[in-house]
């Protein structure tokens, strides 16, 4: 979701505001849930998206969930206060519904 939500907003506000809300959320995840420190500390320096998916991979599937799940509305949160609610629900709609629609159903031969 996160390289979704970087390509929506970085015609928005910049590469360096995407990647400044991404290590702010970080940063707050971090020091509400101390426990996330130790293991995401080496995320902070920049917004490397395949490192987080790496490092969300080697954890317990429900901590890499609360983990993510806390990130993005961390974010989206930080986005709200910034630019209003309203906006920014209107900008990550696509990204919302991209990723609650999943993937692409196959089609079984019969």
């Amino acid at each position: 979701m996160f390289e979704d939500i970087d390509a929506t907003l970085t015609p928005i506000i910049g590469p360096k505001g995407v990647a400044a809300l991404y290590r702010r959320s970080l940063f707050l995840c971090m020091s509400t849930h101390p426990d996330y420190a130790e293991r995401y500390k080496g995320l902070a320096a920049a917004m490397n998206l395949t490192q987080l998916r790496s490092l969300l991979s080697e954890q317990e599937k429900t901590d890499a969930v609360m983990f993510s799940e806390q990130l993005l509305k961390t974010f989206y949160e930080l986005l709200a206060t910034l630019i209003g609610r309203s906006l920014a629900a209107r900008l990550l709609l696509d990204v919302w519904g991209n990723f609650l629609s999943g993937p692409a159903p196959q089609d079984t031969p019969q």
